[in-house]
């Protein structure tokens, strides 16, 4: 009878923690295709900023790297795909993300998206498998663990929206995996592919670097300097000098348009106190700088195991980035599996952080990312809190 009752719960656990959010799972994607389907392209809906992607791409593809970053050219490309009238999505990532779309455009833009959206979904999925040696939470609940990411709100408008979130996700992941398994270099060579996203790649290596973890620099250098040639190959030597110009154009332009959606404590102070720029700015790089400090303390005391580095360092990235927007929330999700064992609370504070991203949906623009923004301050509280990140033991 005893061994009745104990089949019983265990075939109702499996039913909840792994048939269900595989279930829950499938019919997302089901939605999610046949959304993509029924979709005209031209009505602005279909992959929300994937229509810049997907130009960079066309225009690699038809036109070379000469003016990729022309507006002009952006537009055109662009035409056709978005609703706003003379609108048009700045593309404003190095050369060798658009070298990466221009194997997508000659798909056409419908399926292009739907193979840009199953290969951020598998990188989700794949950045909690990564974990699995460095979390209990993942082992014990796979299934259930990768559905709650990919519904995460922020995870998901990210997928729907052909952003990327889910790469810095699996990159960040791969630094962790890599490290705490004994391979810092590979470690290194995730956090410099990180440089496709500057204000994410640039702070963490700075990281690694003032802790003096050289062959994870090591390993970082080299994925630099090969990224580097791969823009001197397509758009010569100084190809970093006319990129950077326009990518610093763009936060003008993007603090303007989306400052309601950002995240990160810089922008996000800015956006609610509506400070000026210059002051705003100044400020943003204060805290910023604050942050990048704090963090890097944290990471040269030696008793801090490498999972609690990872996600404090993170969400740090998130957190102190001088623009991060509302989806880049998403790496909550890593630091909230690499820190799932130090305290019982995390997992109540998993809950408040994934019901924060859809309380943030409902309420804005009233709220703001108000909501999210203090969800991930207490996950990185609970991280950094001396004593607790040091609870668990790892090896390097």
């Amino acid at each position: 009878m005893k061994q009745s009752a104990e089949q019983s719960l265990s075939s109702r656990q499996h039913f909840r923690l792994t048939v269900l959010p595989l279930a829950a799972l499938a019919t997302v994607a089901v939605v999610l295709f046949l959304g993509a389907l029924i979709t005209p392209d031209d009505t602005g809906q279909l992959g929300g900023d994937f229509p810049s992607f997907f130009a960079a791409g066309s225009i690699v593809v038809d036109d070379g790297y000469e003016d990729l970053y022309d507006p002009a050219v952006q537009r055109a490309a662009q035409d056709g795909l978005i609703s706003a009238e003379g609108g048009f999505l700045f593309f404003a990532y190095p050369p060798f993300v658009a070298t990466g779309y221009s194997w997508l455009a000659p798909l056409g833009y419908r399926v292009a998206y739907l193979v840009q959206m199953a290969l951020m979904a598998a990188a989700a999925v794949a950045s909690v498998l990564l974990l699995r040696p460095m979390s209990t939470v993942v082992q014990r609940y796979p299934a259930a663990v990768i559905a709650a990411v990919v519904i995460f709100q922020p995870v998901l408008v990210s997928l729907i929206g052909g952003q990327n979130t889910a790469l810095t996700m699996l990159l960040v992941a791969g630094a962790a995996r890599a490290e705490f398994s004994g391979y810092p270099v590979l470690a290194g060579v995730s956090i410099g592919l990180l440089a496709y996203k500057p204000q994410f790649g640039v702070p963490l290596a700075l990281i690694v670097a003032f802790s003096g973890r050289w062959r994870v620099v090591a390993g970082t250098l080299g994925t630099w300097i090969a990224l580097y040639l791969s823009g001197v190959a397509t758009s010569g030597w100084s190809w970093i000098g006319p990129w950077w110009d326009q990518a610093t154009a763009f936060r003008d332009v993007n603090a303007s348009a989306n400052g309601d959606l950002f995240v990160s404590l810089p922008g996000f102070v800015e956006h609610l106190t509506g400070i000026g720029s210059g002051a705003g700015r100044l400020l943003g790089v204060a805290i910023g700088g604050a942050g990048l400090i704090a963090i890097i303390w944290l990471w040269r005391r030696p008793a801090v195991p490498v999972a609690t580095r990872y996600a404090v360092a993170g969400l740090g990235l998130v957190l102190m980035a001088p623009q991060a927007l509302f989806y880049e929330a998403g790496m909550g999700v890593v630091a909230l599996l690499l820190v799932a064992d130090i305290d019982r609370r995390v997992a109540r504070m998993a809950l408040a952080v994934w019901a924060a991203g859809w309380i943030y949906m409902v309420t804005a623009p009233a709220l703001n990312t108000s909501v999210l923004v203090l969800a991930l301050l207490a996950i990185m509280a609970v991280a950094a809190t001396p004593g607790r990140s040091q609870q668990r033991t790892t090896s390097v």
